[in-house]
């Protein structure tokens, strides 16, 4: 495995993330809201629709919402 951080990978105990759908996306399992990682905390609630410690009000936003 290229990563040992399941962080890193879309599918997550064959599950598929949130995050693979949000306009605030980056390359791996980053984004704007947590650009070193997407805290695997937040990755087993499998939603990101209110607060998460260290967010910064950045939350799940669909794509297709994208401007």
């Amino acid at each position: 495995m290229l990563f040992e951080d399941r962080r890193w990978y879309d599918d997550v105990g064959g599950r598929v993330l949130m995050c693979s759908y949000c306009i605030h996306r980056r390359m791996g399992l980053t984004c704007d809201a947590f650009p070193d990682g997407i805290p695997y905390g937040l990755l087993e609630r499998e939603e990101h629709d209110t607060p998460y410690p260290g967010d910064n009000g950045i939350r799940f936003q669909p794509q297709k919402e994208k401007a």
